[in-house]
């Protein structure tokens, strides 16, 4: 570490440098950014160093100035990776070039046995085999025979091997750091049974001991698995297969299912019937959701049923800053989905997010189902005139409040349903009341007259200092005058008081309210 930098602003620098790598930032910012202290050669996180990142996206000048500015190529991550592993993973021909030709030495140590192995030439591998070919031997990628046959699907061949002794977990033969610097020493044969389709070789390979729960760099054993394939899944599973793993983007196996919707049910049964954790949380880069919240975002019913069924919870947690279950059922637009989650017990008044409740994100969000939507969350108890203070001060608008500002053109549907549910429309200043409509009332004067009317119409609590700093035309100014000047009527008096007496206030209250029909629709925030 350079002399002025400490431990912690190094640390920074290694992050910034890995983040603008990843982001395929121009060679000039990484070179002023290494020149401003970050190192090539010192880790980021869990042993990855800035030139594994170069690799693992293929940035292949990124790599070239990371070398000429001492990067180890043989550097190893804590998993026993190095750069060359991600480049021969992912395919990055020129990038592995490059490293090969920073001094690692790499060679064809393919055996006569090798070959027939690759081949399916079974009895000239018997006969090697008979002679005292090493069955166990490596090339210098780290591939025996076996993994060849595990690759190539050649069943018989294998049980061949394994009659003389194969190890089955090729980890084992060597010190595993040590091979984990070959080139391609990624797969264990069993990953290649499964991953070319191979399913007899890898039940056979885990009869013999194969580790259903072997490590790679992008995650375990079941995480690599495709998640519509029940199949596999399944198989390493009933060999003791952990269904709670994490890959490394943070996700279980579970989540990748519920990310497939109704393509993945099949694999979800199977994980969840072998103990799959149907709560389980993401990690952090993934906002720490659920399987539900995967299956909300796949828009599947079915799944999100299923789910539910077997315990997933569809509230979350105090404290959880990011979105809930029913917001991204919200976003959905979808009214059947919607309601499977309100069912379910969700909570509409639950404040996570700078956003505020399910009924703050329908009321400002661009829904084709808007109203449906709305309506749905106000039937399951959505709060229309909700108020919140964040920790830091900041005060949250009404979802009311929320609706007239976010729309440059209301819907009047949705402002007499916001009414119904027992809307206020407080004509104050919003840095004075959470409900506060004044801010509002300039563009609804020049857009929709008759939502101003209606506003008037349901007007209390005029503010008159803040009503006299509204800038509109003269006319409309004069009635909103006249309105914050003169005490409501006794009419309107009756008409708020019963309103606020039947909180929380539906339609079906003031239906069974003893009095003449034709007040009805005026208590619900109709004009006489």
């Amino acid at each position: 570490m350079s002399c002025g930098v400490g431990r912690v602003q190094q640390t920074h620098l290694q992050r910034e440098l890995a983040d603008k790598i990843v982001n395929y930032a121009s060679v000039d910012e990484l070179r002023l950014l290494i020149i401003s202290g970050a190192k090539a050669n010192i880790e980021v996180t869990q042993g990855l160093t800035p030139l594994h990142y170069a690799c693992y996206k293929n940035y292949y000048d990124a790599a070239r100035l990371l070398l000429v500015r001492g990067a180890d190529v043989n550097a190893t991550d804590d998993v026993g990776y190095t750069p060359l592993h991600l480049c021969a993973e992912g395919g990055h021909f020129r990038l592995m070039k490059l490293l090969l030709e920073a001094n690692i030495e790499v060679t064809q140590g393919l055996t006569p046995l090798h070959y027939a192995c690759y081949k399916n030439y079974y009895d000239a591998a018997r006969l090697l085999l008979v002679r005292g070919a090493d069955v166990n031997a490596t090339d210098d990628v780290g591939y025996t025979p076996l993994h060849l046959c595990a690759e190539g699907g050649h069943f018989r061949l294998m049980k061949l091997l394994l009659e003389y002794m194969a190890t089955v977990c090729h980890s084992l033969l060597v010190d595993s750091r040590e091979m984990r610097r070959r080139i391609d020493c990624t797969e264990e044969p069993l990953r290649l049974a499964i991953k070319n389709g191979h399913y007899e070789c890898a039940r056979f390979l885990l009869q013999n001991g194969a580790d259903p729960n072997t490590r790679y760099f992008s995650g375990p054993e079941l995480s690599l698995v495709h998640p519509e394939d029940a199949n596999f899944i399944a198989l390493l599973l009933s060999f003791g297969g952990n269904p709670n793993v994490y890959d490394r983007e943070g996700l279980t196996p579970l989540m990748r299912a519920c990310r497939k919707g109704d393509a993945g049910m099949a694999s979800a049964k199977v994980l969840i019937a072998y103990g799959a954790d149907v709560n389980a949380v993401a990690m952090p880069q993934q906002d720490l959701r659920t399987p539900l919240h995967y299956a909300v975002l796949s828009g599947s019913t079915q799944f999100i049923s299923f789910l539910i069924k077997h315990g997933a919870r569809v509230n979350q947690p105090d404290g959880y800053d990011k979105p809930s279950v029913l917001d991204l059922a919200v976003l959905k637009d979808d009214p059947a989905l919607l309601r499977i989650i309100l069912d379910a017990g969700a909570k509409p008044n639950a404040v996570h997010t700078y956003i505020g409740s399910s009924l703050h994100l329908a009321a400002c969000s661009v829904l084709k189902n808007q109203y449906e939507i709305m309506h749905l969350l106000l039937e399951y108890g959505a709060d229309v005139n909700l108020w919140h203070i964040f920790p830091e001060g900041g005060m949250l608008p009404s979802p009311f409040a929320e609706y007239f500002k976010s729309h440059d053109k209301l819907d009047k549907r949705v402002v007499y349903l916001l009414l119904a549910y027992g809307a206020e429309m407080v004509m104050r200043s919003p840095l004075a009341d959470a409900r506060g409509q004044l801010s509002n009332i300039r563009r609804i004067c020049a857009l929709q007259p008759d939502i101003y009317d209606i506003m008037l119409d349901m007007g209390e609590q005029y503010e008159r200092d803040a009503i006299d700093r509204v800038h509109v035309p003269d006319s409309f100014k004069k009635k909103l005058v006249n309105e914050a000047s003169r005490p409501a009527s006794l009419q309107q008096q009756c008409r708020l008081c019963i309103r606020r007496l039947l909180w929380p206030m539906c339609p079906s209250k003031v239906a069974t309210l003893p009095v003449p029909n034709h007040l009805k629709p005026y208590l619900l925030g109709y004009a006489l």
